[in-house]
């Protein structure tokens, strides 16, 4: 089993609205989420608006990638994306997406 852990920034003034928006996430946008083969996916806030995300896959990097670059394409995340838009710092991303930086794993305990 692989671990991802990413950071990526909100505006803080928005947690509220981001934290609703999570708490009532479509269906069809989780059972997309999930056909990527992502699971045990959280998403944890500091003040600052500092974001750390976390997921666990049964995949390996390559078809993980692949999967991810399909669902990229599908309109439920396109839509998704938009609408998190508003909340999401971009820091220059030329892109519409938000600025995730993934971070090293340096240690784990099962």
């Amino acid at each position: 089993m692989l671990r991802f852990g990413s950071i990526f920034k909100i505006k803080p003034e928005f947690k509220d609205e981001y934290k609703k928006a999570h708490d009532e996430i479509w269906p069809e946008l989780v059972k997309e989420i999930k056909k990527t083969g992502i699971k045990n996916y959280s998403i944890f806030f500091r003040k600052d608006g500092t974001l750390f995300s976390y997921f666990e896959t049964d995949l390996d990097v390559k078809e993980l990638t692949k999967r991810q670059k399909k669902y990229l394409k599908k309109d439920i995340c396109r839509k998704w994306q938009e609408c998190m838009s508003q909340y999401v710092i971009k820091e220059g991303n030329p892109e519409d997406i938000p600025d995730f930086e993934d971070l090293e794993e340096v240690f784990y305990l099962n």
